[in-house]
């Protein structure tokens, strides 16, 4: 009992952990058809890791993908604020592709 207690209470702890962005608080995020980066200058683009299922359940897995884009961006253009997510692949029976690509850009205060 005191086993599957400790084990339910580390998993519990690595899924809130998991989904914290850490250096891309400030970077919004939105699909790449966004009518909002008409007027935006793009900066370039970011690739991350999303080999990430058996995790979490898909909506978390998702989650982190997008966090994993927002500190990408972050940490690679330093005037970014904005990143665009390519399809990431996540249905009902699969696991989401195992790199995400994102097309990063600055649109606000420009």
């Amino acid at each position: 009992m005191k086993k599957t207690i400790s084990t339910l209470a580390f998993v519990i702890l690595l899924g809130g952990c998991a989904t914290a962005v850490t250096k891309g608080d400030r970077v919004f995020i939105t699909p790449s058809d966004s009518a909002h980066l008409s007027n935006c200058k793009m900066l370039g683009q970011v690739q991350v890791d999303a080999s990430i299922g058996g995790l979490w359940d898909k909506n978390q897995q998702v989650m982190e993908i997008k966090n994993r884009l927002r500190d990408a961006a972050a940490e690679r253009y330093s005037e970014a604020d904005t990143v665009t997510h390519s399809d990431l692949n996540v249905g009902a029976w699969s696991a989401p592709d195992a790199q995400a690509m994102g097309t990063v850009f600055k649109c606000f205060n420009n």
